[in-house]
C-alpha cells in the first residue's frame, strides 16, 4: 500500500548556507526557529507585523515577488532563503557596586572544587585548570553573557547575542500564549532560550580562548517567564491575572537540568524573582544600585516591552511592572526595528530632519530611542499636538520651515511624517507610543502615591537597560515617559542587571542581602490596581510643555 507521506524538501538558508529537509507545507519561519535561526518575528508569526521579510532567491516561479512574509509561506519546493543580516546594538556594560571577592565555588584542601551553599561538585578541578564562572543578564530580545577567574577576580571576556525566542513573539505575553499551546511548543521555546545559551557561552569562551569545560558556575538573572521557562517551571499562573509565579526561588540547578550542553557540570544560580512580571534580573539591578544600603530615596526605571519600576523610599522597598508593549523597542510601529544596522537612533529638527542611523547605513526603519526623539521634536514644532493628533498641513505654524513642512504629508486614511527615505511616523504609530509611554508613566505614578511622596522627593531617577541607555532624558520628558521628575536627577546606569548578576557571582553574601531584599519589596500588581487604570488614561495625553527643566 502506498504512503500519504509527501517527501520533503531542502530549504538553505543564506548567509551560512545552512541546509535541512523540511515536510511540506511548514511555513519558512518555522523552518528557520528548527534550524535555530533568529529571524524576528514580533507578532509570533500571525502575519499582522509584516517584518519577518525574506528573500527567496531560488525555487520560486519567475513570476512569484522574490520578497514574502516567512510567517504566511509555505514551502512547497525546495527553496533558497535569504535571512536579513543585521547585528543588533546590544548594551553590555554596567555600572557595579564593589564587592569583596568571595565566590561560590573556590578550590578547598587538595584541590578540591567546593560550593559555599554545599552543593556536591560534579567535576573536579585538573591540575592547572583556570576556575571560571559566568554571569548571564537573560532578556526577552537578548543575552549577555561575562566571563570571570573566580580565583582572582579577573573579568575575561563579554558576549551578547540574540533570544532565539525572538521569532515567537517580541514581548513575553506572545510567548507565554505560544508556550500554552501544548508541551511540544513550550519544549520549542525553551529549546530555543537553552540554544541561545549554549552559543553564547561558547561566544565567551572562544572570546576569552578557554574551554568551557572550565566553567563550574553559572549565575542567571531574567524575567519572570524567561526564568521560569528555563526551569521548566508551569507559566499558566504568568498568563492571566493576578500574574503569579509558580515558585519565587532562590533556585540551585546542574546546567544539565536548564537544557544546556556547552557546560553540563557547571551549578547554576538563580536568584529570587520579586513577584509577577518583576524577575531577577529587577532585583539584580536593585542590588547594583545600592537599594537597601541606605535610607535615601531612589527609583529605578528598567523599559522594555515590560517596564520594571523599582523604588526605594527610606525604608519602604516597593516593586511593579508596567506593560509597555513593543513600542519603544521598535516593533508595533509600520517602520520600528530593533536597534540594528539600518535603524534610526536619534533625531534633531530644526529647518529639517536630521536622522542618525546605526551603522551610518541606508535607514531602513527606527528604533525606540529615535521613536521618543522623533516624538519630542515634532511636539516641539506642534506637528502634534497634546492629544497625540498629528496635524494637517493646513495646521502648520508659518514659523515651521518649508522642508519640514513637506515632510508632513496627508493621507486619505491617516496622516504621515517622512523622517528619512521611505522612513515615517503615522498616526497610528502615535497612537503606539501614547499607549507606551502612558503605561510607563502611570506606573511610576502609582508607585509614588503607594509610598506616599512625590516626583520632587526623589533624590535620583536610574534608567537601566539598553533602551534607557540610549534614550534622550529630555525627549523622555518632553513626550511624559517618565513623569515630573527634573532631568538633573536622571541616571543612566547601563546593563543594571548583568552588573548585579556579576556582584552574585563574585560574591557568595551579595547572594543573602539579595535574597532579603526580595523579601522585603512589596510588588504591586498593577492590572489589579483601579489607581493605574485611572491614572493610565489621564497619562495618553502629551504634557502640554517642557517637563523636567
Amino acid at each position: 500500500m502506498a504512503s500519504d507521506k509527501k517527501a520533503p524538501f531542502t530549504i538553505t538558508f543564506t548567509p551560512g548556507s545552512r541546509s535541512m529537509e523540511v515536510p511540506p507545507g511548514i511555513t519558512i519561519l518555522e523552518a528557520a526557529r528548527q534550524a535555530g535561526l533568529h529571524l524576528t518575528a514580533p507578532c509570533g508569526g500571525t502575519g499582522r507585523c509584516g517584518k519577518c521579510m525574506v528573500k527567496v532567491t531560488s525555487g520560486q516561479e519567475e513570476t512569484a515577488q522574490p520578497w514574502v512574509l516567512a510567517c504566511q509561506t509555505t514551502v512547497s519546493n525546495a527553496l533558497t532563503v535569504e535571512l536579513p543580516s543585521r547585528p543588533m546594538l546590544i548594551l553590555e556594560k554596567g555600572q557595579i557596586q564593589p564587592v569583596p571577592l568571595e565566590p561560590a565555588v573556590f578550590l578547598g584542601d587538595r584541590g578540591l572544587v567546593k560550593h559555599r551553599a554545599g552543593i556536591s561538585m560534579e567535576k573536579k578541578s585538573e591540575p592547572g585548570e583556570p576556575l571560571l564562572g559566568l554571569a548571564v543578564d537573560i532578556g526577552t530580545t537578548t543575552l549577555v553573557s561575562y566571563l570571570y577567574d573566580l580565583a582572582g577576580g579577573q573579568s575575561l571576556a563579554v558576549a551578547s547575542r540574540e533570544n532565539g525566542q525572538r521569532s515567537y513573539g517580541a514581548d513575553v505575553i506572545s510567548r507565554l500564549a505560544y508556550a500554552l499551546e501544548g508541551d511540544a511548543a513550550y519544549r520549542e521555546l525553551r529549546q530555543a532560550l537553552a540554544h541561545s545559551l549554549d552559543q553564547l557561552i561558547l561566544d565567551c569562551c572562544r572570546l576569552a580562548g578557554v574551554n568551557p569545560r572550565s566553567i563550574y558556575e553559572i549565575v542567571a538573572v531574567g524575567n519572570t517567564p524567561m526564568i521560569h521557562l528555563l526551569l521548566h517551571m508551569p507559566v499558566q499562573g504568568l498568563a492571566a491575572a493576578p500574574f503569579q509565579p509558580a515558585a519565587k526561588g532562590p533556585f540551585y540547578r546542574n546546567a544539565r537540568e536548564l537544557g544546556l550542553t556547552s557546560v553540563t557540570a557547571a551549578v547554576c544560580y538563580l536568584p529570587p524573582l520579586i513577584g509577577g512580571f518583576v524577575g531577577s534580573d529587577a532585583l539584580a539591578a536593585a542590588l547594583a544600585q545600592g537599594f537597601g544600603l541606605s535610607a535615601g530615596t531612589q527609583l529605578l526605571v528598567d523599559i522594555g516591552t515590560n517596564g520594571e519600576i523599582l523604588l526605594q523610599a527610606g525604608e519602604q522597598l516597593l516593586a511593579a511592572s508596567a506593560p509597555a508593549g513593543p513600542a519603544l523597542e521598535g516593533g508595533s510601529l509600520m517602520y520600528g526595528m530593533p536597534a540594528v544596522t539600518g535603524a534610526v537612533s536619534k533625531v534633531t529638527m530644526d529647518y529639517d530632519v536630521h536622522p542618525v542611523v546605526i551603522g551610518n547605513s541606508q535607514p531602513l526603519g527606527i528604533c525606540g530611542s529615535g521613536v521618543v526623539d522623533a516624538v519630542a521634536e515634532m511636539l516641539r514644532l506642534d506637528l502634534i499636538d497634546s492629544s497625540g493628533h498629528l496635524v494637517n498641513p493646513s495646521e502648520i505654524s508659518p514659523v515651521v520651515s518649508f522642508k519640514i513642512k513637506q515632510r508632513l504629508q496627508q493621507g486619505q486614511r491617516q496622516n504621515r511624517f517622512i523622517l528619512a527615505d521611505k522612513v515615517y511616523l503615522d498616526q497610528k504609530d502615535i497612537r503606539e507610543v501614547q499607549l507606551a509611554k502612558a503605561a510607563v508613566a502611570a506606573g511610576i505614578q502609582v508607585i509614588l502615591l503607594e509610598a506616599g511622596i512625590k516626583a520632587e522627593a526623589l533624590e535620583t531617577l536610574a534608567l537601566a537597560g539598553g533602551f534607557g541607555n540610549y534614550l534622550n532624558p529630555a525627549n523622555a520628558l518632553r513626550v511624559g515617559l517618565l513623569g515630573e521628575v527634573r532631568e538633573s536627577k536622571i541616571h543612566q546606569v547601563g546593563n543594571a542587571a548583568g552588573s548585579g548578576a556579576i556582584m552574585l557571582l563574585l560574591n557568595f553574601t551579595a547572594r543573602e542581602r539579595a535574597a532579603d531584599l526580595s523579601k522585603r519589596f512589596k510588588h504591586l500588581e498593577l492590572a489589579n490596581d483601579e489607581r493605574y487604570h485611572r491614572i493610565f488614561i489621564q497619562q495618553l495625553n502629551f504634557p502640554d510643555k517642557e517637563c523636567g527643566v
